[in-house]
Parts: structure tokens; sequence; C-alpha cells
């Protein structure tokens, strides 16, 4: 019955290193976030990870590599105590401007996970409402040539944006193109009106998300590259229904609930027990 991060499976950190960002994407998790706290605290912040007793560390944003030399001496205080560390970025202008430490940062990581909309760098960075205008596709083409299999790029299904059978198809194929292997394709999460269902779009079924697992690995014809699928379920999207199996989990998590050692960590160095928005604070 633990399948999924909301079963308490998880022991794991995420670090919020800054809440700025240079895009504005309309189905942003940060959107109705804490504000910024400013700079990172970079020693608060090594302390508190160290400390905290978690030793799988996932560092997001808004945007990580905006400040990228603050980000390699956090990687630099944290990588002998962590077992496993990840970024989530979606490729900022500051990795070619300060290209020395970016490539440091990523060669003391363990994964990076790189957020992409579209596969053509101009809309890619439309549909991020990107303040700059770079080509983060050419970025990518460059790092996964040096880095290979430490880069998996994540996409997410949004209309407007990946949101048919045929946008999918021709971002694999360009993803496999440029040598990327590993891939996650992404249901949004609280956002109804800009909700895409990969299982309607591409005419597959699979089983409940919620009852036996929202990541699941799944093969596509004629793609080659590791898909990670990671479906929403009836807690995080209104137009779909719990099922029987689903009602029979519930029941099994009043009486067994797995104790979570997740936390948050923001970049003035508080750690939180989870994520908080404004309304809750």
């Amino acid at each position: 019955m633990n399948k999924n991060a909301c079963d308490g499976i998880y022991d794991s950190m995420d670090v919020r290193f800054t809440k700025n960002c240079d895009n504005r994407c309309p189905f942003c998790i940060e959107k109705q976030g804490l504000p910024s706290f400013g700079m990172p605290d970079i020693k608060k912040m090594i302390d508190n990870t160290i400390t905290r007793g978690i030793k799988d560390v996932l560092i997001l944003g808004g945007e990580p590599f905006l400040y990228p030399e603050q980000l390699l001496e956090y990687m630099k205080g944290i990588r002998s105590y962590a077992d496993k560390i990840y970024l989530t970025t979606s490729l900022p202008w500051s990795i070619e401007s300060d290209s020395d430490s970016a490539l440091r940062v990523i060669k003391l990581l363990d994964g990076l996970n790189v957020s992409l909309q579209s596969t053509d760098w101009q809309e890619n960075n439309k549909l991020m409402n990107s303040s700059s205008c770079h080509n983060r596709i050419k970025i990518l083409e460059s790092l996964i040539y040096i880095f290979g299999d430490k880069i998996r790029v994540s996409i997410n299904l949004v209309k407007g944006g990946i949101d048919n059978k045929g946008k999918i198809e021709k971002v694999l194929s360009d993803l496999e193109h440029i040598g990327c292997k590993y891939i996650k394709i992404n249901e949004l999460q609280n956002q109804s009106d800009l909700y895409v269902s990969f299982e309607k779009i591409m005419g597959v079924k699979y089983s409940s998300p919620y009852a036996t697992g929202c990541s699941t690995f799944i093969k596509l014809k004629g793609i080659t590259m590791k898909i990670l699928l990671k479906r929403s379920c009836f807690l995080t999207e209104n137009s779909l229904k719990a099922s029987l199996l689903d009602l029979l989990k519930s029941i099994f998590k009043v009486f067994y609930t797995k104790k979570n050692k997740f936390s948050v960590l923001y970049e003035n160095g508080n750690l939180e027990k989870g994520w908080i928005t404004c309304s809750q604070k």
C-alpha cells in the first residue's frame, strides 16, 4: 500500500535555494508559496542540512543557478555528508555567464533534472514566460555531451504546451536525438484549468496512481529512453474519481501511516516539516 510520497515512504529534504526565477510559468508550484527570504544564508543552510539527519537532498527554486557561486559553496559544504544530491533547473542564462561555477556544481551532483516545456527553444521560453531569451536546448545538448547519464529531462503536460500525442512524440524524438537517456513526464497537480491526462491523449490505461503508484516507468513504441511517468490522482486533480482500490487504501492509511522524515529547508536556513504557502503561514 505504501507506493507514493504521500504515503510517507521517502526520507528526504527539499531545499528551496531561492525564490527568484528567470521564468514565470503559469503552472509553477511556487505561485502560492512563501515570498523570498533574500540571498541564501549558506552557512545556516549547510548547518541545518547536516543536523537534520537526512541523506537525500533535492535542491529547487525558484532557480538555483541564478546564484552559481553560492550554490557551489553550499554543495561543497554538504557533499561529504549527503548520500544523494539532486538539483532541478530550467537552465538560466547564468549557467553560460558563470560556466565554471555551474560545471563544478554539476560535477558534485548525483543527478541534474532539467525542466523543459518544448524542444523548440523559442517556444520553450514563451511557454515559461522567460525574462531572458537564450537557447536552453543548446545548453542542454552541451551538458548531455559532458555529463551523459547524469542528466534527466522533465517535461510537463499542460494545455497550450505539450497537450497531445503528436507533441509528446516530437519532444521525445528530439530529446533522444540529442542523446538524452532519461525522461520524466509530469501531469500537473491542483491545476485543473491546465491539467492534461497522459492516458487520455495517448489512448492508454494504467492502474490507479493513488493505490498502485503515481510514479511509473513506462515504455513507448520507438523510444529507447527510460521514461518515468508521474501522474496525478483524485487527491490532486478534481476531474479524477477514486476507485474502489483507492477507497480501500484510504481505510488502510487510517490505521497505518508510515512516519515521514521529509522536510523543507528555505534559503534563510529555516527548516519546515513540509512546503508552506502564504495562506498557511
